[in-house]
Order: C-alpha cells, then sequence, then structure tokens
C-alpha cells in the first residue's frame, strides 16, 4: 500500500522501560510491513536517561539494549540525559505535537502500547472520507479494553464493552484483573491483539462531538494542532492527556470531531511486568501497579501537575510550581 499522506509516531521511554518497549517497536514495524513508501512516516524514540528521579544499577547495559533495538528496527533516536533538571512524557509530547507543520498526522506512541496493523490503512481511509466531508481538524482513537466507569463505553471495543471491570483493591479482584484479557491490567500480546483486530470485516466508525480519549496511540491531525491545541506548560506529569482533551475542547468547542474505529483494537499494557526494571532500591516484589505510586518523588510531582489541571482554564488562581532539586536546597 502507498500512503498519500505523511505521518509521525512519537514515542517517550524511561531508561527503566527498556526491556518492554520493544513490543511497542514490532507493534509499529508489523503495521508499516505492507506500506510501500515507509519514508512518509518519521518514527521517534525519545530515551530518557535522566537520573533525576531515580537512579539506574545498570545504565551501561541499558544504552546497549538500544543500540541493539537500533539496529533491528528503523526509527531516530533522541537523548536526554540531563540528571539536574526533569523532563516528562508531557514535555516530550509537547514538542511532538510542534511537528505538526512536518506531517499529515501526529500520533502518540507509548512504551507500553501496542499499534494495531491496520492503522495506517484505516487512517488513510479515515482522511480521505473526512476531508471529503469538510472535517480538517479531528482526534481518532481506536478501540479499547473495558475501563473503569461508562463514560468510556463509547472508546470500548464491542468484544470487550459488556465485561466486567476489576480494579485492584482486593486479591481476588487483582487475580481476576490480571488474568482477564479484556481487563486493562491483563498484558496482553501482539499475537491475542491480532486474533481480536481479524475478526473485523467492516470497520465500525462513530464521530463524537466531545473530547474522550487517553493518550496512548492517540492519533491527532495536523491541522487540529495547528490551531494552538497542546498539552499546557502548567501540566508536566500525569495529565498530559486530560489537558490536551481540554485545550482540545477550548480550541474546538461546538465544532469538534473525533473519529471512533471501535473494532480495531490498540492495547495499553498498563501493568506490564516489565514496566519497571533496573532501578536502584526499587522492590521488585511490588506488582508494576503499585510501584510508581510508593515514590515520594511521583506522588509530589503528581499533585503539584494534577492541581494544575483543575484551575488551567477561565481561572485567576496561581498555578503550583514544580521544585527542582537544586531549588529546595
Amino acid at each position: 500500500m502507498k500512503l498519500n499522506n505523511k505521518y509521525i509516531i512519537g514515542c517517550h521511554v524511561m531508561f527503566y522501560e527498556i526491556d518492554m518497549v520493544e513490543e511497542y517497536l514490532n507493534s509499529v514495524h508489523l503495521a508499516l510491513q505492507d506500506i510501500d513508501n515507509k519514508e512518509n512516516v518519521k518514527v521517534e524514540m525519545m530515551w530518557n536517561m535522566s537520573q533525576y528521579f531515580e537512579q539506574s544499577n545498570s545504565m551501561q547495559s541499558i544504552y546497549a539494549k538500544i543500540e541493539k533495538l537500533e539496529r533491528k528496527y528503523d526509527f531516530v533516536s533522541l537523548f536526554y540525559d540531563n540528571d539536574d533538571k526533569p523532563y516528562t512524557m508531557a514535555d516530550y509530547r509537547r514538542e511532538l505535537n510542534n511537528q505538526c507543520n512536518e506531517c499529515d498526522y501526529v500520533i502518540w506512541g507509548e512504551s507500553d502500547c501496542l499499534m494495531p496493523r491496520q492503522m495506517f490503512g484505516v487512517l488513510e481511509q479515515l482522511k480521505e472520507y473526512a476531508n471529503s466531508q469538510g472535517v480538517n481538524r479531528y482526534i481518532t482513537t481506536f478501540g479499547i479494553r473495558k475501563m473503569w466507569d461508562d463514560s468510556w463505553r463509547v472508546l470500548e471495543h464491542p468484544e470487550f464493552t459488556d465485561k466486567p471491570y476489576y480494579d485492584m483493591d482486593t486479591e481476588e479482584d487483582k487475580k481476576k484483573a490480571e488474568s482477564s484479557p479484556w481487563s486493562i491490567r491483563y498484558t496482553m500480546s501482539q499475537r491475542e491483539m491480532d486474533e481480536v483486530n481479524s475478526k473485523t470485516k467492516e470497520l465500525d466508525v462513530k464521530m463524537i462531538n466531545y473530547p474522550k480519549f487517553d493518550g496512548s496511540g492517540l492519533v491527532i491531525s495536523s491541522d487540529l494542532l495547528r490551531t494552538g491545541a497542546n498539552i499546557p506548560p502548567a501540566v508536566y506529569m500525569n495529565g498530559d492527556d486530560s489537558s490536551f482533551l481540554e485545550s482540545c475542547r477550548l480550541h474546538m468547542g461546538d465544532r469538534y470531531a473525533q473519529f471512533v474505529i471501535n473494532n480495531i483494537l490498540k492495547v495499553h499494557n498498563r501493568n506490564h511486568p516489565k514496566k519497571r526494571r533496573y532501578i536502584q532500591g526499587e522492590d521488585d516484589k511490588l506488582n508494576t501497579h503499585f510501584k510508581r505510586a510508593t515514590k515520594n518523588w511521583y506522588k509530589e510531582f503528581n499533585n503539584v501537575s494534577k492541581g494544575n489541571l483543575n484551575k488551567l482554564y477561565r481561572s485567576q488562581e496561581p498555578f503550583a510550581k514544580k521544585q527542582y532539586k537544586e531549588e529546595s536546597k
């Protein structure tokens, strides 16, 4: 298949995610397998090697693993290694969005995400249809697994939407959450995702006029980003997707458009067992879901970021400022 459009798919990777990220890269590789003009797709990897928040016990081997991936897959590598100033996924995605003048679509990759093989074929068809209807500024989302409340139902894959949601509050629910393929805490493989998507014979495409999405695998038309919609600088930890959502709402108002491809699944493996490795002093006995939540730095930065998220627009409240290490001495 020959692409008529240009794409950039960018992914921010913390050093401790190195053992997991090949699954993401392989999914992008498989999505590109039948593309004749692969030069139309820029695959960008931002390797965050900074030890500002956490120290590695094996940095040399992590660099070696990156080099191995560079030999195996075709992508552009960027590195951040400043130990004196933090850099987060929100920072990277803000910069990624600013490449919108170089392409037709910006796609938010994520280290624990699997992109569907059908991605580029679907997006090519969709852009042709959308533009024919006078829709140029839009978001596209693929189907997701069972989420925690009914507000997500519009995005859920039809095979999973009537399944029960399991949280991680009790040991029994934890076991169900980690063993049920429809659960967002279950680590799904490429093969399993492919099996689900192979059942789709005709695309189920909906258009909604309000923003609803998470950040993994998010597809953004460049014309939408050219309005200035982006992640506000006041948000620098969790909340990058929520703040971008509100920015889209602000910029587009009642002309907002989002295409939902329910029956093509993308996978977000939030609880991947290889998500946090090579961290000095980490308790490896903890489940991935609980590891980062025990860190004081994470709680502090996350609380400031989320507090700012709640007062982004139509407010005169001052934003809280993140405090760097050198400022707190």
